[in-house]
């Protein structure tokens, strides 16, 4: 036997075990079965969505040919295996309520680890001045409202959202009770209390999931606070990096995944779909599941076009802009400062925190997200690598002549991506959110963007698991 079977069986028995899938290879086989050629379905898109969903429609027995635009599997599922202590460039981290994820990888025999949390002392660096945070309430760099300057400033928006968050829980925010607030985040805010200079600092913070306040909904953001109240113990991530979970997917399946087939029309008749790509290679089958990112779908042709509200949405979905950047430290020049490694800034340097590698070497990574981050992608390599190295060498004297890039990574250019993940504008969450994953023809769709009930990388499989279910319903 090889590995590749031995994998394959160890995981589709694993899986038909899962509570998560029962209702999915609860169904009968039979008419599959009774067929002398299988159901056959593209999936565009080997992220963890789009792998899902072809191990579903496998399990089955459909015949699933998956496409994929790059040259590894993952999507934003991306760990930097060529960098010191293999840092994640896309999802970063799940915990014990990532029920699908964690059933996955159990089958697929993918171990989990442990992540540290850090608790040391942040070193702020607000309006030109560094700043401890334990020094925050009294600094003259913090001009917030008397009310606020107890908060630090990567704990503002929370401190807003979380005392009367109106959610009661994870779907409530697809409800047209609750479209009230499908307003800018900003107003919303303003309402509560904000300060102008507590809407001026959330705007750097880019673990936020949006771009700016002001264009964000306050929906969409009262939402992702809810769900981050729920209860969850430490951190954890793939052992060896997560993108160890989606080659392994990809391993399982039955069929090699495509690469290197950046798509470029999609058309759809009553009885069939096919596909072309870039490279002149065509596709048919009977059903095609899309996965990819509206930011991306917009740019590819689909006959007949989408209509109405939909075709609004895959137009207009905006995506969060996060751009990476790793640094390699030449000599710890915080024992030289004094001040605490990790940072939080209302430069373009947004956030900078330390990675360690497996001998204990600390490096950095400088994230940055909205606005900021769109200034640092209209930068080429070199023009980035010196403003970076002289704007921390400005915020921090000590650095200068210390640090090196040694990986750069932009969502927002990303051509297969265009944006981290994906988030609502004022009032497109009672525009459009209950059109955008409904099938057209005999295209379905799924993806982090289609989910409503998880977050993270869970989005992506909880989509998988409702556009199988869609497509089995139309077979049987």
């Amino acid at each position: 036997m090889t590995n590749r079977s031995f994998n394959r069986r160890e995981f589709l028995w694993g899986l038909s075990q899962s509570v998560l899938t029962s209702l999915i290879l609860g169904r009968a086989c039979q008419q599959v079965a009774a067929e002398s050629k299988p159901t056959s379905v593209l999936v565009l898109g080997a992220g963890l969505s789009g792998l899902y969903t072809a191990l579903l429609l496998e399990a089955k027995g459909l015949a699933v040919t998956v496409l994929e635009a790059r040259d590894r599997v993952g999507g934003r599922v991306y760990t930097l295996d060529n960098i010191p202590g293999k840092p994640e460039a896309g999802g970063q981290a799940f915990n014990e309520n990532y029920q699908r994820l964690l059933t996955l990888s159990k089958n697929l025999q993918v171990p989990t680890e442990q992540i540290s949390v850090s608790n040391r002392e942040l070193l702020l660096y607000i309006r030109e001045q560094p700043v401890l945070s334990s020094d925050w309430a009294g600094s003259t760099a913090n001009l917030l409202a008397a009310t606020e300057r107890n908060t630090l400033p990567p704990q503002l928006l929370t401190s807003y959202l979380s005392p009367d968050n109106p959610l009661p829980d994870e779907t409530a925010w697809t409800k047209a009770e609750y479209f009230a607030l499908d307003i800018p985040l900003e107003q919303y805010l303003s309402t509560k209390g904000a300060s102008p200079e507590a809407l001026r600092l959330m705007n750097f913070n880019p673990g936020s999931f949006f771009n700016s306040v002001r264009a964000t909904s306050a929906l969409w953001a009262l939402r992702n606070n809810q769900r981050a109240k729920i209860p969850s113990q430490q951190p954890m991530r793939i052992d060896g990096g997560n993108s160890r979970l989606p080659e392994k997917m990809a391993d399982a399946l039955k069929f090699p995944v495509q690469m290197n087939k950046i798509v470029t029309s999609i058309q759809s008749s009553d009885t069939r779909v096919g596909v072309e790509c870039a490279d002149g290679s065509k596709f048919q089958a009977d059903y095609a599941i899309v996965t990819l990112p509206f930011s991306v779908l917009r740019g590819i042709q689909v006959s007949p076009p989408l209509q109405g509200r939909q075709a609004e949405a895959v137009a207009e979905l905006p995506y969060t802009i996060v751009t990476r950047i790793q640094l390699a430290v030449r000599r710890p020049f915080w024992e030289e400062d004094g001040f605490p490694t990790q940072m939080w800034t209302d430069t373009p340097l947004q956030s900078i925190s330390p990675i360690e590698d497996a001998t204990g070497m600390q490096n950095l990574v400088c994230i940055t997200g909205g606005a900021k981050a769109q200034q640092l992608d209209a930068m080429n390599s070199q023009v980035l690598a010196e403003f970076v190295q002289s704007e921390l060498a400005r915020i921090r004297p000590a650095s200068k002549g210390n640090v090196e890039i040694t990986s750069v990574v932009s969502w927002g250019r990303d051509p297969f991506a265009r944006g981290a993940y994906s988030h609502f504008a004022p009032g497109q969450i009672r525009r459009f959110q209950d059109k955008m994953a409904q099938p057209w023809y005999r295209i379905h769709f799924a993806g982090e963007h289609t989910a409503i009930a998880s977050a993270g990388m869970e989005s992506a499989l909880e989509s998988a698991e409702r556009v199988a279910n869609e497509v089995l319903a139309r077979i049987e």
